[in-house]
Parts: structure tokens; C-alpha cells; sequence
């Protein structure tokens, strides 16, 4: 009996550190990524070049970008330092983008789902990781319609080795096969099409893709392009045609990875037999 107590702490307790890890990764990826936005494309790209630039970016204090007033340590706590400053600036009284507390919190919750299911830490930690950096991918292309591509080698770098611990799952002739399809793909519509699609589109997605694998590739594409159409529909003015709408596909191409590796975790780890990509129970 007291041992069932101390198994039932120590699992509570790991699920409470691995909630908070997760809402402090996302806390850091968001400030790296508007951080990303203000000295790589913003009003103060030319402040800092080269390996300086980086530096600031990842060394300088959390501080309010209106009036630079530095953050204190209790307010950077993950989810409650937004709800203590009330959502604003002690300072200047400036609000703060909800976009900090809801990343936390579902990151957090990410973490407790991935290794409940999983029950991989190591796994669980890495997926994090490239999930950080899809978020910086969201972040540029929403805001600048680009993707920054000095990211593209830790996607790859963290989905690899997600895909491995996770799942078991080495680079393939198949995976190249998924990724030379999307490339050309992209690429035929770049060159053929000028503005139906961007540079960073025919570079991200085939990796993306790839990193899906065979056949989910299948369901991070059509749900990449769903929620694109679906959220372009939505959000549009009222009597907007969504022809020749500039659409931000990063962001729509990283949301539908996320969703794959939710996919892939629940038919690996519960071993749905009879599952089939194509919508089929055999």
C-alpha cells in the first residue's frame, strides 16, 4: 500500500515537472521568436550584425519591449507571471501579448500528454524542442511572411531525433522519396506559379514532410491545407475573396505537423490494428 502511495507521487511529480518544463520551453521560444522578429526583420535589424546580433538575442534580460523595464523573476514564473502583472507592464502599463500564457499552457500540457502516452522522457523532451522551434515558425511567417531559415536545421536536427525515440524511426530511401516529391513539387509551383508560394515554402514543407514519414505525409498535408482554408475563410473580412490572398502557409504547414505527431504517438504507442492513413478499417 505504501509503496502504491510513493509510485502514485513520484508519477504526479514527474507529470509536475515535465508541465512546467514544457511551459518554460514555450516561454522561451516565444521570446525568442518576437526576439527573432524585432533584431532580424524588425526596427532594429541593424543594430546588431552577425554574432553579436545573436548574443543579444539570447543573452539579454527579459525586459517589456515598450519601455525596457526589466522583467523580475517572479513575473517570468510560467502561465501565473502573466496573471500577476495583470497582463501589463509594471512599468509603462503597456499589455503583454496573450499569446505568452496560452503557448505555456499548452506546451504544458503537451509535455503530460506525449509522455503519458509515450512514457519516454527523453522523447518527450526532444518533441518539445521541435515544437519550440515550429512556434518560431508561426511566429515569422505570420508576422513577416517568412520563415527564418537559420531555424530549418533544428526542425531537422530535433524531428529527427524525435522520430527516433519516439517511434524508432531512422531516415529511409522512403523518407527521401516523400522528400524529394514535395520538393519538386513546391518547386515547379514556385517557378511556374510567381506568388503561389514562397521561397521558404518549397524549403520547409518537403522537409516536413519527410519528417511525417510514409504515410503520414498524407494527413500533415491535407491538414496543413485545411486549416489554411478553413481559418483564411473565417478570418476574412465579411465579402473578401480569398482569391489572391496572401495566406502565411508556415504557420499552417507547422500546425499541421503537430497534428501529425499526435497521430503517429496515438497509432505507435495503442497500436491500432487495422488503422490505415487513407481512412480505411481493414
Amino acid at each position: 500500500m505504501e509503496e502504491s502511495i510513493w509510485l502514485s507521487l513520484w508519477t504526479l511529480s514527474t507529470y509536475g515537472i515535465l508541465f512546467f518544463f514544457g511551459a518554460s520551453l514555450a516561454s522561451f521560444y516565444t521570446t525568442l521568436g518576437e526576439r527573432i522578429l524585432l533584431y532580424c526583420y524588425g526596427k532594429k535589424r541593424k543594430e546588431f550584425l552577425g554574432f553579436l546580433r545573436w548574443k543579444v538575442i539570447f543573452s539579454k534580460p527579459s525586459h517589456c519591449p515598450s519601455c525596457g523595464h526589466l522583467v523580475t523573476k517572479t513575473h517570468l514564473t510560467p502561465i501565473a507571471g502573466w496573471f500577476l502583472t495583470k497582463g501589463k507592464c509594471f512599468q509603462c502599463q503597456t499589455p503583454l501579448p496573450k499569446l505568452y500564457p496560452l503557448t505555456e499552457l499548452l506546451l504544458g500540457i503537451v509535455a503530460v500528454f506525449v509522455y503519458f502516452v509515450s512514457e519516454d522522457i527523453a522523447g518527450t523532451i526532444v518533441l518539445l524542442f521541435l515544437l519550440g522551434h515550429l512556434l518560431i515558425s508561426m511566429m515569422t511567417d505570420v508576422a513577416k511572411f517568412s520563415l527564418d531559415y537559420e531555424n530549418l536545421p533544428f526542425l531537422i536536427g530535433f524531428g529527427l531525433l524525435s522520430n527516433y525515440l519516439l517511434f524508432g524511426e531512422l531516415p529511409t530511401l522512403e523518407t527521401l522519396w516523400v522528400y524529394l516529391g514535395f520538393f519538386v513539387f513546391y518547386l515547379l509551383i514556385y517557378l511556374l506559379f510567381r506568388g503561389g508560394t514562397g521561397l521558404g515554402d518549397v524549403l520547409f514543407s518537403p522537409v516536413f514532410a519527410a519528417l511525417a514519414g510514409n504515410p503520414f505525409w498524407i494527413l500533415y498535408f491535407n491538414s496543413a491545407y485545411l486549416l489554411a482554408v478553413g481559418f483564411s475563410f473565417l478570418l476574412r473580412k465579411k465579402g473578401e475573396s480569398l482569391k489572391g490572398k496572401k495566406v502565411p502557409m508556415g504557420l499552417y504547414f507547422s500546425l499541421g505537423l503537430f497534428l501529425t505527431y499526435f497521430a503517429k504517438l496515438l497509432v505507435h504507442y495503442y497500436n491500432w490494428e487495422g488503422f490505415s492513413i487513407y481512412g480505411t478499417i481493414e
